[in-house]
Order: structure tokens, then C-alpha cells, then sequence
């Protein structure tokens, strides 16, 4: 994926850029989490207010992200900003790291009335009502133990829109049965499993959320390294656009959307208040269409535009990763209308757009390719021996088609690792990212490797170069 600078959403909000910039300040190098977690917020603090109308059902502002990288790569740190944000913008979260379902939904405990007889309390679980959930290692969800058998079935309840009866988690215990209605978000953040293949097949939650994978090379972690080191005995650098600028985007935000609510079902604050959440619902899927509303010349050209390009990103694939893949499409399309309303949010209007529809789609198109380009490389299907040859084969090819080398007291036949990675993408009409991540899969083992100066150099290792000759 391009970096976030790019994204004609981040050039037009400002605020938006600034949240990024703090947010890498943070954890570096991980723009694409920022962007998702600025939607995550904003969802969730939306999501007492906003129902978005679609024929007979409806969506809610909430953004669920399910991030997988390597680890000691900022996952966890970042939520230091995410959550700090929250805090300072009155949006409620709670970290959850491990525990039974009926900590996620809730239990019955006894205690004693003033007759001396035992009575059944409720105890809320974690689901229950509104919240940005932090799944700290969400590795948890891909491999429940005895105790959490049914966890990641809660979770895509949990992900169904609010105030749909798909959204109520049951769970039947001794002194009752709980009725949890959620309005949580999903941040979950997790090392790459293995297996991927079983998990995308048999885990529901993947086509729910917004996943985002991220590759990270030894030259990637060293870069952040050494960025961290120049601000060593240095002072945070100030930004235009500061810390408290962004939290009051946030704050300024949820006052307009409560205003709008109160104007359009003409209640007063105490009344809104004072209301039972049953009754608030229905208020709000009664008045949705008074909330935002479509242009019709732009926003409908504008979502088929972008469900014809989700399509096309499925061109030539095998068939079975093409059915896999086409599994994630109604999520991308909800995301679509989802992200074209943040947008909205974000620039303060209450039609949203086509331009908001193409500034969404921007961004969902590019985490769809990069989904793909994890699954062609991660989901074992088809033969890997003749993979393996076909991509040893490429990578001598281009290094071949390179330059050749003497470095001293090292020999000769050394090739420039960069330009090689630029005939490589030329060759396969890949993009720069993913030539990395080829290499690092493919080709990594095949090369020795060094330095002279800061160019790094390559050579075909003797046992490759005299298994080709």
C-alpha cells in the first residue's frame, strides 16, 4: 500500500493528516493502522447517533480492525495514542487479553436477599454496550481455549449492525438467560499465524472486520530503528495542527451528531438522556434517513464505480482463491458506504457524496489488493514445489540482468540488491512492497549478502548459481 500522505482523504482533512503524524510519532512507520484506527474512533463515537438506511436493514458507523504483523513492530504502543485519544475525547474503551465468554457476555452470581435466600444478580460482560474493545493479541481469537470455545462466534454477532436482532448475544446459563446487545468496536492486533489458510476458511470474523496485513523486513525494522535513534536527547517536534486539535475534532463531533439527533427526533437532552436504550434505538432507525442522506447525481455512479473496481482486483485468480476472496466483497461494500459517511463527519456535511464515496474506495481498494497479495502467498493452494521453481527461476533472471560487481577483499559477481528489486517489479508488474515481500519469502535464502558504504550488494549463493549453470 502507498504511504497514508498520499490518499487524496489525508491531503483534503487536515485534521486527518494531523491525527496520522501523532499517531507515527508513536508507533512508526505503521500510517495504514493509523488511518484505520482514525475511523475506529470516530465510528465508535458515532455510534450512539448514526444509522445508516439500506432498503429493509441498515449499517452503523463502527469500524472493526484486525491488524497482523510481526511482532515488536508498534502494534502494541499504538494503542498508547489510540487509547489516550479515547480518554481525552470521553469515547469509552477497555483492553481485554484474555478470559472465559462469559466474561465477553456477561454471568449470573447469587447473593442473599433480606430473607436470607440466594437470588440471581446479573453481571454485565465485556460486549455489552458501548465501547472501543482492544484485543491486545488477538491470537486468542484464532485459537480459543476450553474456556472461549464460542468467542469468536460472539464476535461476529457483535459485529452485525446495532439494533439488529443478529446483534443480541444469547448465552443460557444456570439462574438464566443473558441478552447482551453490543456496541463495541474491534481492535485486535496479532502476530502472523500460521495456518492462515483454516482461519480464513472457518473464522467468520475475518469477513467482518477490516484486515490489514503488514510485512515487515529486517531492512524495514532497521530504517524505524534508526529513525527512533535520531530523536534520542530530543524533544517531541511540535505540529501545526497539536494534540488537542485533534481530540477536539472528536469532541466537536460528538456534540454536532447528539444536536442533529435531538433536532430530528425533537427531543430535548434531559428527554434523550432519560431514555431507555430500547427507546433511543428506535428513535434512531425511525429518523436515519433524516440524518445523512445520499446525493443522488454523484453518490450512486460513484459506489457502483467502486464495487465494479473490487471486481476487477479478482481477475485471474485460481478458483479457489477466487472463492475465498469473493467472501470479503460485502464487507467492502459496507465499508464503502461506511467510509464515504465518516467522510462526511470528518468535513462536516450531511450528504455525503461521490467524492466521498471515491475517497473511501481509495483506501478499501488498496487494503482489498493488499489482502489478496497476503492470501496468493499465504493459502496453500495448488502445487508450491512448481511455485518455488517458477519464482528461483525469476529471481535469477533479474539478477542476472544486472550489473556485475568487484568489492574489495570480497570478491566479484555482486549485484546492487535495489536495481535487481527494480527489474524484478518491472519483470512481474508488481509493486515496490511486494517485490520486498517476494524477496524476503522467495529469494532471501538464495543470495549472500553485504555492504559497501550504504549499498547493500547480493550474490547468488555457490549452490544456487551451480544448480542453474
Amino acid at each position: 500500500m502507498k504511504k497514508a500522505e498520499h490518499y487524496q482523504a489525508v491531503k483534503k482533512y487536515k485534521i486527518f493528516d494531523a491525527y496520522i503524524k501523532h499517531f507515527g510519532e508513536i508507533s512508526i512507520d505503521n500510517d495504514i493502522p493509523a488511518m484505520l484506527s482514525f475511523f475506529f474512533l470516530q465510528g465508535q463515537l458515532a455510534v450512539p447517533y448514526v444509522r445508516i438506511p439500506w432498503g429493509a436493514s441498515h449499517l452503523d458507523p463502527r469500524v472493526h480492525c484486525f491488524w497482523i504483523q510481526s511482532s515488536r513492530t508498534g502494534k502494541s504502543i499504538a494503542w498508547e495514542y489510540v487509547g489516550n485519544i479515547a480518554k481525552d475525547a470521553n469515547i469509552p474503551t477497555t483492553l481485554y487479553t484474555t478470559g472465559t465468554d462469559a466474561g465477553l457476555i456477561g454471568s449470573f452470581h447469587t447473593e442473599k436477599d433480606a430473607d436470607g435466600n440466594d437470588v440471581y444478580i446479573q453481571q454485565e460482560g465485556l460486549l455489552n454496550g458501548r465501547k472501543g474493545l482492544n484485543f491486545d493479541e488477538g491470537s486468542i481469537l484464532l485459537n480459543p481455549n476450553r474456556h472461549s470455545q464460542e468467542t469468536v462466534l460472539y464476535l461476529q454477532s457483535a459485529c452485525n449492525p446495532v439494533g439488529s436482532t443478529n446483534n443480541v448475544l444469547v448465552m443460557h446459563q444456570r439462574g438464566g438467560t443473558l441478552e447482551t446487545e453490543s456496541l463495541v468496536s474491534l481492535w485486535i492486533t496479532t502476530y502472523p499465524p500460521k495456518g492462515v489458510k483454516d482461519y480464513v476458511l472457518t473464522r467468520g470474523i475475518f469477513q467482518r472486520v477490516l484486515l490489514y496485513w503488514s510485512h515487515w523486513s529486517n531492512d524495514r525494522r532497521e530504517n524505524v530503528s534508526q529513525i527512533r535513534a535520531k530523536s534520542a536527547f530530543k524533544k517531541q517536534v511540535k505540529h501545526k495542527i497539536t494534540y488537542d486539535d485533534v481530540v477536539k475534532h472528536f469532541t466537536d463531533l460528538d456534540k454536532r451528531l447528539k444536536n442533529k439527533i435531538l433536532e430530528v427526533t425533537e427531543t430535548s437532552l434531559l428527554e434523550w438522556d432519560s431514555m431507555l436504550r430500547k427507546e433511543q434505538e428506535e428513535l434512531l432507525q425511525d429518523t436515519m434517513t433524516e440524518v445523512f442522506s445520499a446525493d443522488e447525481h454523484t453518490f450512486y455512479p460513484a459506489l457502483s464505480a467502486a464495487i465494479e473496481d473490487y471486481y476487477e482486483l479478482m481477475n485471474g485468480l485460481g478458483p479457489g482463491i477466487s472463492e475465498i476472496v469473493a467472501s470479503f466483497i460485502p464487507a467492502m461494500e459496507n465499508y464503502t458506504v461506511i467510509f464515504s459517511t465518516h467522510l462526511a463527519m470528518l468535513e462536516g456535511v450531511w450528504t455525503v457524496t461521490g467524492d466521498h464515496v471515491d475517497m473511501g474506495k481509495e483506501i478499501l481498494f488498496d487494503l482489498f489488493r493488499n489482502l489478496i497479495q497476503w492470501l496468493e502467498g499465504e493459502v496453500e493452494i495448488g502445487p508450491k514445489v512448481a511455485e518455488r521453481a517458477t519464482q528461483r527461476n525469476k529471481w535469477i533472471v533479474s539478477f542476472n540482468a544486472c550489473e556485475s560487481f568487484e568489492i574489495k577483499h570480497k570478491g566479484d559477481g555482486w549485484r546492487s540488491k535495489a536495481e535487481m528489486l527494480k527489474v524484478y517489479e518491472a519483470q512481474t508488474g508488481i509493486t515496490r512492497q511486494t517485490a520486498y515481500s517476494h524477496y524476503d519469502k522467495w529469494a532471501a535464502k538464495m543470495f549472500d549478502k553485504t555492504k559497501d558504504g550504504t549499498k547493500v550488494y547480493i550474490r547468488l549463493k555457490e549452490e544456487i548459481k551451480n544448480g542453474n549453470q
